[in-house]
């Protein structure tokens, strides 16, 4: 990678999304995964590099694991969000302390998932939110739900 001249600055480049878990196997597993849709995938492994990677990347999608070393991932998408007004978050974590629809929907998370998370409902959701032309912070419209877990998807209308 060639230093930009002196005078210029360094043009962010994009990818699909950003993959943000401190579990580097199960980092590298998502990844991996998502690769094989041909979308380009970047990692972090902690709140700091996260940051770093989104403003470097600017990716359209953003998995965010709750529980990080550094900060939750609820103050994470609270610091993206300012580099990533249009990015799209899903939340993934293995506990709900704390989580309720309302503040994800005040962040602007799309979708929230448990773990273990499904890889081809996850997959699914990803696609659809990059297919999206509201892709970003409006999250789900009224009357739609923005959880998904036990492998069902989707952001589908209430009964």
């Amino acid at each position: 990678m060639n230093p930009s001249p002196p005078g210029r600055r360094r043009v962010p480049s994009r990818c699909h999304v950003l993959i943000v878990e401190d579990d580097v196997d199960q980092c590298g597993e998502l990844a991996g995964y998502l690769g094989r849709s041909e979308l380009s995938v970047r990692m972090a492994y902690d709140g700091a590099s996260a940051l770093r990677q989104a403003a470097e990347h600017l990716p359209r999608v953003v998995l965010l694991d709750f529980d990080l070393p550094d900060m939750t991932g609820i103050e994470l998408a609270k610091q993206l969000r300012a580099i990533l007004p249009t990015a799209a978050f899903i939340m993934i974590s293995g506990r709900i302390d704390g989580l309720s629809e309302r503040t994800l929907q005040e962040i602007g998370i799309a979708v929230f998932a448990n773990k273990p998370v499904p890889l081809g409902p996850l997959r699914k959701a990803v696609l659809k939110l990059l297919a999206s032309p509201r892709l970003g912070r409006d999250g789900p419209e009224p009357g739609e739900k923005g959880w998904f877990s036990q492998g069902l998807g989707g952001r589908g209308r209430k009964a």
